[in-house]
C-alpha cells in the first residue's frame, strides 16, 4: 500500500546527493534512454502512418477504389456493366477510361509513358489532379484530338512546357502503302499537373477520351474506375462486383493492385516497432542497474527502516517508486519530444538538407514529394503503456531483493 511514508522516503532517494553521483548518473542515463526510445518510436510510427495514409489517398484518388479491366482489347457491353454498377448502393462514381502505352519524344529527352484517355467531366472528379495544376488550364483547353496534359516530373524530363509540341508514338500498328508502321502523332501540351505522387507524375499523359481512342487505335474503353463510399473495404466490395458481373473482365481493388507495396509497409512498421522497442528495453535494464546500486548504497537505511517497523511491502514499494519515477518522467518527456518532432518533421527535414547540402528524402525513391507524418494517438498510447510496463517490470526484482534483506545482516557489514 502506498502511503505518505513510502512517498516521502522514495522521493528523498530519488533526489541524488553528492556522494551518490554514480547512482545519479546511471538513473539519468536510464531516464534519457526511456525518453529517446519513446520519442523514436512515436516519430517512426507517425512517419509510417503518414506514408500509408498519403500513398493510399493518392492511389485511390488517382486510380479509383476498384478497377474493371478488359480481359481482351476492350470492355464489351459497357452500357450493361454501367447499369449493373449503378444499382449498387456503395458505388459513388463510375469513370470510363482508355488506357495504353506510348513512347514520348521530348525536346531534351525521350521516355516511355502511360496514356490515359478520360473525359473532362470525369477528370474534374479527380481533385488530386484538377486542384494541383502547375501551369495551363484544363477546363478551357482539354478538348479536341491533339491536346494533352502531363505530370510535372515527366514535363521536366522531356523538356516541355505548356504550349510545347510533343510527339507520341503508339505501339499499335497502322496499315500504310509502305506496310504496317507504328502510329505517330504530335500533341500540344495544355496543362502540367503535380498530383503529389512522384510515380504518377513521372509517367502519365492525359488526353480526351476520343483522342486516346484514335491515337491508340482502340474502338472502346478498356478500363473502368469505380469510386466507392468505403475505400477501406474495397476488396470486399470488389468480390461483390465479381459475382454480379458475368462479363469477360478482370475486377481488382486498389489493395490487390498494390498488395506487395502495402505488405512491405506493414512488415516494415512491425519490424521498426520491434527494433526501436529494444531502446526502451535497454533503458529498463539500466533502471535495474541503478536500483541495485541504490539498494546497495541504502543498505544501512533499509536495516534502520526495518528495525523501526517498516514492512517488507513498504520497502519494496519505496524502491519500486524510484524506478517508476524514472520510467514515468522519461515516458512523458519522450511523448512531448516525439510528438513535437513528428509535427514538424518536414521543417526539420528541410533544415537538415540545407545544412548538409544533401537530399535526405528523394521523391524518386519514396514516391512522395514531402516526408509525411500522421500521429495516431492510439499509437502514442500504446508506446506510453509499453514504456511504463517495461519500466515497472524492471523495478520488481531489485525492490524484491531490498525488501527481503535481513536487517541484522545489513547492519553487520556497515
Amino acid at each position: 500500500m502506498i502511503n505518505n511514508f513510502t512517498w516521502i522516503i522514495a522521493s528523498r532517494y530519488f533526489k541524488a546527493k553528492k556522494k551518490e553521483k554514480l547512482v545519479s548518473f546511471i538513473s539519468g542515463f536510464s531516464l534519457l534512454g526511456v525518453m529517446i526510445g519513446v520519442a523514436a518510436l512515436i516519430v517512426v510510427m507517425s512517419v509510417m502512418n503518414g506514408f500509408h495514409y498519403e500513398l493510399t489517398k493518392n492511389i485511390v484518388g488517382l486510380n479509383g477504389d476498384i478497377n474493371i479491366i478488359a480481359n481482351g482489347r476492350v470492355i464489351k457491353n459497357y452500357a450493361s456493366i454501367k447499369n449493373k454498377l449503378s444499382e449498387l448502393a456503395f458505388v459513388k462514381q463510375i469513370i470510363p477510361n482508355v488506357k495504353g502505352e506510348a513512347f514520348a519524344l521530348g525536346l531534351s529527352n525521350n521516355s516511355g509513358v502511360f496514356v490515359k484517355g478520360v473525359d473532362l467531366a470525369d477528370l474534374k472528379l479527380k481533385r488530386e489532379i484538377t486542384e494541383n495544376i502547375r501551369t495551363g488550364n484544363l477546363e478551357e483547353n482539354f478538348s479536341g484530338r491533339d491536346v494533352i496534359a502531363l505530370g510535372s516530373e515527366l514535363a521536366i524530363k522531356l523538356g516541355v512546357a505548356v504550349g510545347s509540341k510533343l510527339k507520341l508514338i503508339s505501339p499499335n500498328m497502322i496499315s500504310t502503302t509502305f506496310g504496317s508502321l507504328p502510329r505517330a502523332k504530335e500533341f500540344r501540351v495544355v496543362a502540367v499537373f503535380a498530383s503529389g505522387m512522384y510515380d504518377y507524375d513521372a509517367a502519365t499523359i492525359l488526353m480526351p477520351q476520343e483522342a486516346a481512342k484514335n491515337f491508340l487505335s482502340i474502338e472502346d474503353i478498356n478500363l473502368i474506375e469505380i469510386v466507392t463510399n468505403d475505400s477501406t473495404n474495397a476488396e470486399i466490395l470488389a468480390k461483390k462486383i465479381r459475382k454480379i458481373l458475368n462479363f469477360d473482365v478482370v475486377v481488382t481493388s486498389w489493395m490487390q493492385s498494390n498488395y506487395q507495396f502495402l505488405s512491405a509497409l506493414a512488415v516494415e512498421r512491425v519490424a521498426m516497432f520491434t527494433i526501436l522497442s529494444l531502446i526502451i528495453l535497454v533503458a529498463a535494464f539500466n533502471i535495474i542497474s541503478s536500483l541495485f546500486m541504490l539498494v546497495k548504497d541504502k543498505t544501512r537505511d533499509i536495516a534502520i527502516l526495518r528495525t523501526m517497523g517498516a514492512s517488507k511491502k513498504q520497502i519494496m514499494i519505496i524502491f519500486m517508486l524510484n524506478g517508476i519515477f524514472i520510467g514515468f518522467i522519461g515516458t512523458i518527456m519522450g511523448v512531448i519530444l516525439g510528438v513535437g518532432f513528428a509535427l514538424n518533421i518536414e521543417t526539420i527535414r528541410k533544415f537538415l538538407e540545407q545544412i548538409t547540402d544533401t537530399r535526405i528524402f528523394e521523391a524518386a525513391i519514396y514516391f512522395l514529394y514531402t516526408l509525411p507524418s500522421r500521429i495516431e494517438y492510439e499509437d502514442v498510447l500504446l508506446v506510453s503503456v509499453l514504456s511504463c510496463v517495461l519500466c515497472f517490470l524492471a523495478t520488481l526484482y531489485p525492490a524484491f531483493k531490498a525488501a527481503n534483506m535481513s536487517p541484522v545482516e545489513a547492519l553487520r557489514y556497515e
